[in-house]
């Protein structure tokens, strides 16, 4: 059976076609796919990361992140808090630790707990683990470009405030 296709949507597609080669070919690396599923499954949970990085020796990963608000209350609110961990010195390093072991288990390669440590200072959080997959290499978030139009209303706001 045949179809015939609206003369719109076909001028939609040519135009969404010109507009697709006008912008370019989108391209990432497969050398960072763990470190984009690293960036994803955090920032899922609420953290904003800073940085990915898997180093050239050892397999060492170190993940950088800050803890927000909704991030913090999931690990503690969402997650049960085992028995044992509740006296520890700081229960959300603890909930975190559990959360990077559970991550790398569904990611395909289990992650013993000595091989993992987890730093914090204040909202700022700090993972160092052993983890043999993925390639070496540094996956970061890049900052947002300044919009125009922000740059040229704030001065005229700043004059013409009440």
């Amino acid at each position: 059976m045949q179809t015939k296709h609206n003369p719109s949507t076909q001028n939609m597609q040519k135009s969404l076609q010109a507009i697709l080669r006008g912008c370019g070919i989108y391209h990432q690396s497969a050398d960072l796919f763990y470190q984009r599923l690293w960036h994803e499954r955090l920032s899922q949970i609420g953290f904003r990361l800073t940085s990915v990085t898997k180093k050239p020796y050892h397999h060492v990963w170190i993940i950088g992140m800050y803890g927000t608000l909704t991030a913090q209350s999931y690990l503690l609110m969402t997650k049960p808090v085992a028995k044992q961990h509740l006296s520890t010195n700081d229960v959300l390093v603890k909930q975190l630790q559990i959360e990077v072991q559970q991550i790398a288990k569904s990611l395909g390669s289990r992650l013993r707990r000595d091989h993992i440590h987890v730093d914090r200072k204040g909202a700022y959080f700090k993972v160092i683990f052993v983890w043999p997959l993925g390639r070496p290499g540094r996956f970061y978030t890049l900052q947002k470009q300044v919009d125009a139009f922000s740059v040229l209303i704030r001065p005229w706001l700043r004059r013409n405030r009440n």
